[in-house]
């Protein structure tokens, strides 16, 4: 976002290019761009790439190189190593994703880390499974959080292939509607019919399995741990995890991108989700928290990362609610202050802040900080971009 607001139009679509050409040769996005990574993806947001670099640029030849790239992409995350049957309570099938890396060793690049943790465990299979569990979550881009862990003290707990994650199924839902826009515009009708029904059933299944009624919210499912289940997974409310993540928030995003498919959620229903955000106890002076929970992982308060401020205000922005509309504007205008009185005081972006203080870095984790930094920089323009800043509006923070 941040390149085409910067109209660096050929720059993007060279990233989206070299992105395309690792599916072409993996089958997948690999979670970096080296040879030790060819066994763990990126969360699938290479269509989205595609459909903001043609939306600005009307490229269509970039759609056609890309295309079949997308439906490998999308084979991928609903493989058997990806996809998950449910059973709901009205003996519906349903059918989600999960991260799951192909890899059961130290990570290259931590090694002596992942060791170090694994140095508690007994037996080299309890090892190799904790040693499958962190490579997971490392898919999942957070890495790491209380939100894979049966407890959140304890990182031999993490079990995230035995979560279906709620950003993650938006994601491919996403992924689902933007491949039926495209093949429309290619003239592939019937992949078009194809992608528009698999969008339509895992709006189903997100909306039955994940949504939360009391709490207004979408929450992760946990699957037995125990192994023994054979056939699909029976669906019950106690499997739902109740904890509070920003992950909680992210399908409201899918309200930017109808696709011409009809809306993700009515005006009313982003509304309760938006009141239920107010109160959950993520919203910070600076930003939206990526959790309530203080563990001293990086994907956990206080930090706030910048996608998941820029996910969950651009799905308000969109929900046709003006109330819905000032709170995604409150929401960016906390971010950039933040962003700003950081940058003044430190010269540089940094990947996350402290949500708690106006103007302060994030930290915890297993690395120091690094400064830069992509993601920053392009949800910082594109805030800029949508929402604008009005001369007599004040830069810093507030007293």
């Amino acid at each position: 976002r941040g390149l085409l607001v910067s109209k660096m139009y050929d720059t993007a679509k060279d990233i989206v290019l070299n992105l395309v050409y690792l599916v072409e040769e993996y089958g997948f996005v690999l979670n970096g761009a080296r040879s030790y990574y060819t066994n763990r993806s990126q969360p699938p947001l290479l269509s989205s790439m595609v459909l903001e670099l043609y939306t600005a640029t009307g490229d269509l030849g970039l759609v056609r190189r890309a295309f079949p790239s997308l439906l490998k992409e999308h084979s991928f995350w609903v493989s058997e190593l990806h996809n998950v049957e449910i059973m709901d309570n009205h003996g519906r099938l349903h059918n989600l994703s999960r991260y799951q890396a192909m890899w059961n060793k130290p990570r290259p690049e931590s090694a002596t880390i992942d060791e170090e943790l694994a140095s508690k465990l007994n037996s080299t299979a309890a090892k190799e499974k904790l040693y499958h569990q962190i490579a997971s979550a490392a898919e999942s881009g957070w890495d790491f959080s209380s939100r894979w862990m049966s407890n959140s003290t304890d990182m031999t707990t993490l079990v995230t292939t035995f979560v279906i994650p709620v950003d993650l199924n938006t994601f491919i839902c996403k992924m689902e509607r933007d491949i039926a826009v495209f093949a429309e515009l290619i003239g592939e009708k019937a992949t078009a019919e194809l992608f528009s029904q698999a969008s339509k059933a895992r709006h189903t299944a997100i909306e039955s399995l994940l949504w939360n009624s009391e709490m207004e919210q979408w929450l992760d499912y946990w699957l037995p741990t125990d192994g023994n289940c054979q056939g699909p997974y029976k669906w019950e409310s106690k499997s739902q995890n109740h904890n509070i993540f920003a992950s909680n928030f992210v399908p409201l995003w899918l309200n930017a991108h109808n696709s011409g498919l009809g809306p993700f959620l009515d005006e009313a229903k982003s509304v309760r989700v938006m009141r239920s955000l107010q109160t959950s106890g993520l919203v910070c002076p600076a930003g939206i928290a990526t959790s309530v929970s203080n563990t001293g992982q990086q994907w956990d308060f206080p930090n706030g990362w910048a996608p998941l401020q820029h996910l969950i205000a651009e799905g308000l922005l969109n929900s046709g609610s003006t109330e819905a509309k000032e709170f995604a504007e409150d929401i960016a205008t906390r971010w950039v202050r933040t962003n700003y009185a950081a940058y003044k005081s430190s010269g540089a972006m940094h990947e996350k802040y402290d949500v708690e203080a106006c103007g302060k870095s994030g930290g915890g984790g297993e690395y120091k900080p690094q400064t830069g930094f992509g993601w920053s920089n392009g949800v910082l323009l594109a805030f800029l971009e949508e929402l604008g800043w009005s001369h007599d509006k004040e830069i810093g923070c507030p007293s």
